[in-house]
């Protein structure tokens, strides 16, 4: 079922504080916005500074917020900004949902809504709470995943379930492809649960099994470095995982290559870690711990991503076979 098939008629009621940052949860406000929901307010973090720190960057959230005139509070802690309990009693809002913020939600604000915070999780709850879930899910080879609603409490995403529905992550899925897929998905769950909630129907909270927990730390760059000592099944999930951010990568000659796609080759043959065994049009075959990785998309430092038939005619004498990717 997707969004097309709801009614828009009657989804104007609630009074909605939304809050999140990333491009995640902006194509949820956006959605929820265009669905005519009243949402009185947005809480987002504060602008980032650009790379050569002369620009502030607005979040994804703040964007579409100025677009749709909602006004917009930008606090990076809200435990610590001694004015937004007040503010946001002000609006009396009925519910609070929190997609992707960033941070803490305090008990005071937790309690503040009649319907209480309302967080939509990217992910089969209580596997992969925490910062990463898409990726995690991609990364430990998940063939399933989903979205999870959950009523706030004051520890991460450990609230009581109030809906989830599931989908499945296809072979070549990448962290790209599978945010695309839950957003449609995401968004049809909270409307399901805004609707029950606005038309007073019983909403069954089911407490997370707590035996089944798993985490998904936040990632940074440097996790995105290829270990050809792992074996070619992580290598080739940890490319498409961490597809298009940070982009999974490996140094050679202090120059920093991307990998963008790559395959796995069975095969067994009797050549170090990490040797370059082919190169062909067809990619860069590297044995690794258990099988060969065949990079097949490159993208070298200021330039364009590239196939391995680009990089043979383009006479690159950088990598060859029987080089060693250490």
């Amino acid at each position: 079922m997707t969004t097309q098939t709801l009614n828009k008629n009657n989804l104007k009621k609630l009074k909605i504080i939304f809050s999140g940052t990333p491009i995640f949860a902006a194509k949820h406000l956006q959605s929820l916005a265009n669905y005519k929901y009243n949402i009185v307010a947005v809480i987002t973090k504060k602008n980032n500074k650009s790379k050569r720190g002369s620009k502030t960057i607005e979040s994804p959230v703040k964007k579409i917020a100025k677009i749709y005139s909602i006004p917009t509070f930008e606090i990076n802690c809200l435990s610590k900004d001694r004015k937004i309990v007040e503010n946001l009693k002000k609006l009396n809002a009925d519910v609070m949902i929190v997609v992707a913020y960033g941070s803490i939600v305090p008990h005071s604000i937790l309690n503040l809504f009649p319907f209480g915070c309302i967080n939509l999780h990217p992910s089969l709850l209580p596997r992969w709470r925490g910062a990463s879930p898409i990726s995690s899910s991609i990364l430990f080879g998940d063939k399933i995943t989903g979205i999870t609603i959950i009523r706030m409490n004051e520890s991460i995403d450990s609230g009581k379930i109030m809906f989830s529905s599931k989908c499945f992550i296809k072979k070549k899925e990448t962290s790209y492809s599978l945010e695309k897929k839950l957003f449609k998905l995401g968004i049809y769950c909270i409307i399901r649960v805004l609707k029950k909630i606005e038309h007073k129907e019983p909403i069954k909270l089911i407490s997370q099994n707590e035996s089944l927990t798993t985490y998904a730390k936040k990632f940074k760059k440097e996790n995105a470095r290829i270990d050809w000592n792992k074996t070619a099944c992580y290598i080739e999930r940890l490319i498409r995982a961490f597809f298009p951010w940070p982009i999974g990568y490996f140094i050679f000659h202090n120059i920093k290559i991307k990998v963008i796609q790559s395959s796995v080759i069975n095969n067994k043959k009797t050549h170090k870690i990490g040797e370059i065994i082919k190169i062909s049009k067809k990619g860069i075959q590297v044995n690794t711990k258990n099988g060969i990785i065949l990079l097949k998309k490159i993208q070298f430092p200021g330039k364009k991503i590239i196939s391995i038939q680009d990089f043979i005619n383009s006479n690159k004498k950088l990598l060859k076979t029987g080089i060693i990717l250490n």
